[in-house]
């Protein structure tokens, strides 16, 4: 399979590369890190609501990875460590996330909340270093960012009655036919909520890329961390229909084991942290969820010792073992000017 853009070759997922994964892939250690711990957090709610709105509103804000080196520089943290602890800051601080607080919310208050250094003090003249003026920090677009999504959500529910996002999400979280299909909230978190539409039209001659990162793990969490206390809402039978949810580690990770293939001068941009625009950064995350569907066909046709595989738990071994030991240190693909991932 290769993923095209005009008329060149740009990511070509490796028959190879896939079997040699799934032969080297250790049956303990993907299990241990297939499971999504990290968005499990010591926390008690109130009530159910208060749960689903924490769990939804951490994944409406699940980007900021294209800032991942002024992020650790500036705020001590990755994106997505960022992004948990301002919304564990709204949860013990007492910040309410509602629609009306969400509608309103500024710059400033998000940048406190969050705790991103969004301006410094600069010296006017060199000659002159008690005379400064403020100058913004490359993490202010980040915070502009989560300012822009939390205010376009706050419209929609306020438009559309509902006091804030678990509201809205138990409100559509069971199907026509009575039972609730992951599938189908999606497809309507999607259709509502400009924060969750990601897709991109910019491939020459090419189909729009649908890709819906966020949207599909904020349903695969409310699935994962709710189906036994709310089977009613979210115990989706088809949640193994959502593809893995493309952000910047997983092409990066398939890119170093030899899965997918990308032309050198793509690779090269990696290596010295620049920002691949738009179209690369769609086209690759887009050739990963290709690349993901064909191992989990692979591993369930009985290649290396995995036989049960889903596309969600793959998804959550790759991004985790990003994260581990030396994995660390391979460059990632960088894209800042989005709030998909």
């Amino acid at each position: 399979m290769s993923v095209k853009y005009g008329e060149a070759n740009c990511s070509d997922v490796s028959e190879q590369g896939m079997q040699d994964f799934l032969t080297k892939l250790e049956k303990p250690v993907y299990e241990e890190l297939a499971i999504d711990t990290p968005i499990r957090m010591p926390l008690k709610f109130d009530t159910l609501t208060a749960e689903v709105n924490f769990i939804a509103v951490i994944d409406l804000l699940n980007f900021g990875s294209g800032y991942r080196v002024p992020l650790h520089d500036l705020a001590g943290r990755g994106a997505f460590d960022v992004i948990r602890f301002g919304v564990m800051s709204f949860h013990v601080g007492g910040t309410p996330m509602t629609a009306e607080k969400f509608q309103s919310i500024d710059i400033f208050e998000v940048a406190s909340i969050f705790q991103l250094p969004i301006e410094k003090e600069v010296p006017v003249k060199k000659e002159m270093p008690f005379l400064t003026m403020a100058e913004p920090t490359p993490l202010k677009p980040f915070a502009q960012g989560i300012v822009d999504v939390l205010n376009s959500t706050g419209v929609f529910l306020q438009q559309h009655g509902y006091n804030d996002l678990a509201a809205f999400i138990l409100d559509i979280s069971s199907s026509s036919h009575g039972k609730p299909s992951a599938v189908e909230m999606v497809t309507r978190l999607v259709q509502a909520l400009p924060g969750l539409q990601d897709v991109s039209t910019t491939t020459q001659g090419g189909e729009p890329l649908y890709l819906f990162k966020k949207a599909q793990i904020m349903v695969y969490h409310l699935w994962l961390l709710l189906h036994e206390q709310d089977p009613a809402h979210f115990g989706f039978e088809d949640i193994d229909q959502l593809t893995i949810f493309a952000d910047n580690v997983i092409p990066t990770m398939l890119i170093h084991l030899g899965v997918l293939e990308i032309p050198q001068e793509w690779q090269d941009l990696l290596d010295r942290h620049q920002d691949v625009g738009e179209e690369k950064a769609y086209v690759l995350r887009a050739a990963s969820v290709v690349a993901c569907e064909k191992i989990v066909a692979l591993s369930n046709a009985g290649v290396g010792s995995i036989h049960h595989m889903t596309e969600g738990a793959l998804d959550v071994y790759l991004w985790r073992v990003g994260k581990v030991g030396d994995y660390r240190k391979v460059p990632r693909m960088e894209f800042r000017d989005t709030v998909m991932f």
